[in-house]
């Protein structure tokens, strides 16, 4: 130990206190690992939660007596990873998490039906239709949450003018990722499909990001108009590109080939209607005859009038002439059905016009001498790619289609995917990375400033008693002592050794140990020696009064 001692008493005021502050840091980081491997394991139960859910299952979970840890402003709550399941099944039961303030149809099974009006009862329905789709649009893969607004115009009595119904979606989705136009679609005739009278024009579908995903205007609209006729001039342009790149690139080779599609497309929406009448075919619909009858007659000459001749069963005693008439008349109505041909002909939005296609095609590369030598494709060669393109977009000469096939040499840039890799990795594991640094940091201080100095002063030590003991021959004596050491340890000086200030310092004779010990240890014990005489001159008094 006292070399040890004696090593701390050389070192001085600032070399102790680093030592003294590294090691306070490895003892703290000690600590800090230990507390940290031994502490129980947390994960997260329920992450993005809203600031409702998480107070009500923090709340469940302090009546459990669960140790719990809230993270991310309050949205994420982490458990002891051994009762992360049982307690999901547990809050489940309780209904959490309920998403908020989003209800659906359960909002009847709280709720007193006996004496509410139906005011209430219609607008709890259109919560819980609201909470129902929100839900059912927050199942999808892509979306993380939804809400839903819902308006519901109430019919008017006396108005003859109806207003439809209209709905808006804004819809949280995860990370960056977006959401294609058939999932737009789908979402949007979700809805449409879920609400009595609503059309999928009349919904409005946003983002997070307030991207309008699906406008809510009215089909005639021009902004609406124009916004649908450009997706679909993009949508079939570059579905065109795609379809002849692929082709042309399973004889060219991959990356060979390049296409551009320009389509002039007709978004005029054309609606005729004709009625044509047949006089040849006449069918007979209803035939009505009316049919009428008149007999009339005259008398002339003298008749007597008496009361006889009036008396019922009385012969008449008339001796004049007379002359009658008989009229028939008969009317005939007869409707026909004259045949006709109605024809309600819709001409769609997106007749092409016209089609314009470039393609321009690399040339051939042959190795000679390890070099590439590029050359040019043939008239055939070209030829050949203008008769496949023409047959892959359906070229029509009388409409004005446009092939142009052009070889030109391809300027390639080197990507450096590997770099792009790595750095994504990194940013995943930044924490790792981080943390096995800072441990790694420590770990060489305290091996360069503490554990190192520690090993290299004991091994010269060591080394030093060794070789003085190996060249005079006397036993291994420590050659440093302490105070307090060396009034109790120190053995008297025989008689015939004079005291401390009297005696002389002994030269030790190099020569004698030439052969035996290295030159460098010669110096390092000469430099001890001059670095501390007192101890030294100790040394060789004892070592005389053994000889003696």
């Amino acid at each position: 130990m006292d070399p040890i001692l004696q090593m701390f008493r050389d070192m001085g005021q600032m070399k102790l206190a680093v030592l003294a502050l590294t090691g306070v840091l490895l003892i703290g980081l000690f600590i800090f690992l230990s507390s940290h491997m031994s502490s129980q394991a947390m994960s997260p139960i329920y992450t993005d939660l809203s600031l409702e859910d998480s107070g009500r299952i923090a709340s469940e979970l302090d009546k459990t007596g669960v140790p719990y840890e809230l993270r991310a402003n309050g949205t994420q709550i982490l458990v002891p990873s051994d009762q992360m399941l049982r307690l999901r099944l547990s809050l489940a039961q309780q209904g959490l998490p309920s998403g908020g303030s989003m209800v659906g149809y359960e909002i009847f099974d709280r709720s007193e039906t006996m004496g509410t009006s139906s005011f209430v009862m219609n607008v709890n329905m259109l919560r819980a239709l609201e909470g129902e789709l929100s839900r059912t649009i927050a199942s999808l893969s892509q979306v993380e949450s939804a809400r839903v607004n819902l308006v519901v115009p109430k019919r008017e009595l006396f108005n003859s003018e109806k207003q439809e119904p209209t709905a808006s979606v804004l819809l949280k989705l995860r990370g960056n990722s977006e959401l294609t136009k058939e999932q737009v679609t789908a979402i949007t005739h979700l809805v449409a499909a879920a609400v009595p009278g609503l059309k999928p024009s009349k919904v409005t579908l946003l983002d997070n990001k307030g991207h309008m995903l699906s406008g809510g205007g009215d089909d005639n609209d021009a902004s609406t108009a124009a916004s649908t006729a450009q997706e679909y001039t993009t949508s079939y342009q570059n579905h065109l590109k795609t379809t002849l790149e692929t082709l042309l690139e399973k004889s060219l080779g991959v990356g060979k080939v390049k296409v551009t599609v320009n389509a002039d497309i007709n978004f005029d929406r054309v609606v005729t209607n004709s009625e044509t009448y047949d006089p040849n075919g006449q069918v007979a619909r209803s035939v009505q005859t009316d049919e009428e009858k008149e007999q009339s007659g005259e008398k002339e000459g003298n008749s007597n009038t008496s009361v006889a001749n009036n008396l019922p069963n009385a012969q008449a005693n008339n001796t004049a002439t007379g002359s009658s008439r008989i009229v028939a008349k008969t009317d005939e109505t007869t409707n026909y059905e004259i045949s006709k041909t109605v024809q309600n002909h819709v001409q769609e939005t997106g007749k092409v016009n016209k089609l314009s296609v470039a393609v321009m095609v690399d040339g051939d590369y042959v190795d000679e001498k390890g070099k590439q030598i590029y050359t040019p494709r043939s008239e055939a060669d070209l030829k050949q790619i203008d008769t496949l393109v023409k047959s892959a977009i359906g070229y029509d000469e009388k409409r004005g289609d446009k092939v142009d096939v052009v070889n030109m040499r391809f300027i390639e840039l080197a990507e450096e995917s590997g770099t792009v890799t790595l750095l994504e990795s990194l940013k995943q594991d930044l924490h790792g990375v981080i943390q096995t640094l800072v441990f790694g940091g420590v770990a060489a201080l305290v091996i360069l400033l503490v554990i190192r100095p520690l090993v290299s002063r004991i091994i010269e030590t060591t080394m030093a008693a060794a070789t003085y003991a190996e060249a005079t021959g006397a036993p291994q004596t420590p050659l440093f002592t302490s105070a307090a050491s060396g009034a109790q340890g120190q053995r008297p000086a025989p008689a015939g050794v004079p005291s401390a200030p009297e005696v002389e310092e002994e030269s030790i004779d190099i020569s004698r140990v030439t052969g035996k010990v290295k030159s460098s240890t010669v110096n390092r014990l000469n430099e001890l020696v001059e670095r501390h005489p007192d101890e030294a001159l100790n040394v060789i008094r004892q070592w005389s009064a053994k000889r003696t």
